[in-house]
């Protein structure tokens, strides 16, 4: 039975791609024709109306083809803004979202930070300067989750504007101080301590790149004293472009990082679940990064993109402003989409499982049409070709997108 499967699966997605070779060019035509003679016979104000009319819902697959997609391996949902649905099928279906959980993630992050938000790092010195070198004790403050060795260089480079080029001294951290891929405190403090010595000379020059020599005695976990001297504060980028940079290279570890400054994967399907009025069937995660065994229906992923949409424009944002733009942005729809018709018309979020439940391959995000304007598409496949399952997820849009008239606006500008 699992062969048979996985071979009507295959045949599925190779006849799929025959029979759209041959309806493309008859589709495009017939649209190019149906447009014209629209235009012709109803004039340029019954073309305008037709505009802010959205059209009727299409069947876009053949019978045959629509009874493939039937099965309970594949679940999609197409709807306009206003909730008119294009195309559907299996919406109730609970699949694996693998990374799309990540849209989930980043917008409980925006709804408690807020796209603005900047962690803060303060630096303080406590010692005596002579001449251009400084002896004493250094204290890092803050709970920058995303603190790296770009923030380290940050950091030392403000004692080269008070002209010091050597740091001989002690470091202490705050308590919730996190250096990345490290937990907070103590075992931070100790992995910046030995950026500067040992085996990693190669890696301390690279962080002498602002011409300061750092020496660190110890490393521990302390609080600065009352008369401390705050040197300077170094901030992270704002959460939306560290969202959006995480959304479009898919970041499981700042996916997950996001995910306990929200308060972990119950968290945030908590917050989903009633912003979203969806239930526990429909949306239950155990990973904000997609790794592991989650549930969202098509339907419960469609709510959370306009969530998520409606979130954003409280702040006059879109969603091309937190999801990557295909062929456009660097990540995993970039190459996908840089030779499609898609390309600059659909923002999205891949998401891709090789073992897991036997392997998950998802698109979801919104397109830019020329008849239908924005429209909104989740498509859930099981399966490990994933190969083949993004070339049929590929094809169905570019269908959707064809059968709406084309591509619309570009999201790029």
């Amino acid at each position: 039975m699992k062969n048979t499967e996985q071979f009507s699966q295959r045949l599925f997605v190779r006849a799929l791609g025959w029979r759209y070779q041959i309806r493309r060019a008859f589709a495009r035509f017939m649209t190019a024709f149906v447009v014209f003679a629209t235009l012709f016979t109803l004039g340029a104000d019954s073309a305008l109306a037709a505009d802010s009319n959205p059209m009727a819902p299409l069947s876009l697959l053949p019978a045959i083809e629509k009874d493939s997609f039937m099965r309970k391996s594949q679940g999609f949902l197409v709807e306009e803004l206003d909730g008119k649905i294009i195309e559907e099928q299996n919406t109730d279906i609970a699949y694996n979202p693998a990374s799309a959980v990540k849209v989930l993630t980043a917008y409980t992050t925006i709804k408690q930070f807020g796209p603005d938000f900047k962690f803060a790092t303060k630096l303080l010195i406590d010692g005596s300067t002579e001449g251009n070198l400084f002896e004493g004790d250094i204290y890092l403050e803050g709970r920058d989750p995303f603190f790296d060795t770009a923030r380290l260089q940050e950091i030392f480079a403000a004692f080269k504007t008070k002209g010091i080029n050597t740091v001989d001294a002690s470091l202490f951290v705050s308590p919730d101080f996190k250096f990345v891929g490290q937990t907070q405190g103590q075992k931070s403090a100790k992995a910046v301590k030995n950026l500067f010595g040992g085996g990693k000379k190669k890696r301390a020059r690279v962080l002498r790149t602002a011409g300061v020599r750092v020496n660190l005695k110890i490393a521990e976990v302390r609080t600065p004293p009352q008369g401390a001297q705050l040197l300077t504060e170094i901030k992270s980028p704002t959460v939306l472009a560290l969202l959006k940079d995480m959304l479009s290279r898919s970041d499981n570890e700042m996916a997950a990082i996001f995910g306990q400054e929200v308060g972990g994967p119950q968290a945030v399907a908590r917050v989903c679940r009633a912003d979203f009025g969806v239930s526990m069937e429909a949306l239950s995660i155990a990973t904000t990064s997609g790794l592991g065994v989650n549930r969202v229906s098509p339907k419960a992923m469609i709510a959370a993109l306009r969530g998520f949409k409606k979130l954003l424009a409280g702040y006059k944002l879109n969603l091309k402003d937190a999801l990557p733009i295909a062929g456009i942005d660097q990540g995993t729809i970039y190459k996908r989409f840089e030779g499609s018709e898609l390309k600059d018309v659909l923002v999205g979020k891949t998401g891709t499982l090789k073992q897991t439940d036997n392997g998950a391959s998802v698109l979801v995000g919104e397109m830019s049409t020329l008849l239908r304007g924005h429209i909104l598409f989740v498509v859930f496949q099981r399966g490990r070709n994933t190969r083949q399952l993004r070339q049929s997820q590929n094809l169905f849009l570019e269908h959707v997108l064809s059968e709406s008239g084309g591509p619309g606006s570009k999201y790029s500008g």
